[in-house]
């Protein structure tokens, strides 16, 4: 996933829309160091790209939120990660029939200069839960001065109803 994100990456600007998830499980981390000149924006870090897959699942499924960063600086960067979810639904109810409400989690990151860092975070949606979407939004705090940045990811949750099955045997 990480090599077809990072293709897609280039496509993509922060805040990008993209996934949704549930009950989030802790990260793994893979690291390159890239000249920080690869970047292209004029903030200390960039986004690459943030993104589920899969990106639809069912209820009782899994997806994995992707996120890949990278640090614009010739300076060791430490971060702070503000990861949060709500789950969406076509009703407008909230938080949607079934669905348990998604608690933040805070990540702590430290980068080489020029580095790239992969994380990811698994989300379930829970059987019973009635959302079609689940939005995963970080928000990515780099020391004290530079603003913050964000991106957005989207899960597409599909909804079985009874008569699509029975129609469907």
């Amino acid at each position: 996933m990480i090599r077809k994100l990072r293709s897609a990456a280039l496509l993509l600007t922060a805040p990008a829309a993209l996934g949704l998830g549930l009950a989030a499980s802790g990260p793994a981390t893979a690291a390159t160091v890239h000249p920080a000149a690869a970047c292209t924006t004029a903030g200390p870090l960039q986004i690459n790209g943030f993104a589920f897959d899969p990106a639809a699942v069912a209820p009782g499924g899994s997806s994995t939120a992707d996120l890949i960063t990278t640090n614009c600086t010739n300076s060791n960067l430490i971060t702070s990660e503000e990861w949060t979810g709500q789950w969406i639904s076509s009703s407008g109810a909230y938080p949607p029939p079934g669905c348990p409400v998604i608690d933040p989690f805070i990540r702590s990151v430290a980068y080489a200069p020029g580095q790239e860092v992969a994380e990811n975070t698994t989300y379930t949606v829970f059987p019973s839960c009635q959302a079609t979407e689940l939005a995963v939004t970080v928000h990515i705090s780099v020391g004290t001065n530079a603003p913050q940045i964000s991106a957005t990811a989207i899960l597409k949750i599909i909804q079985v109803t009874p008569s699509s099955s029975a129609s469907s045997k």
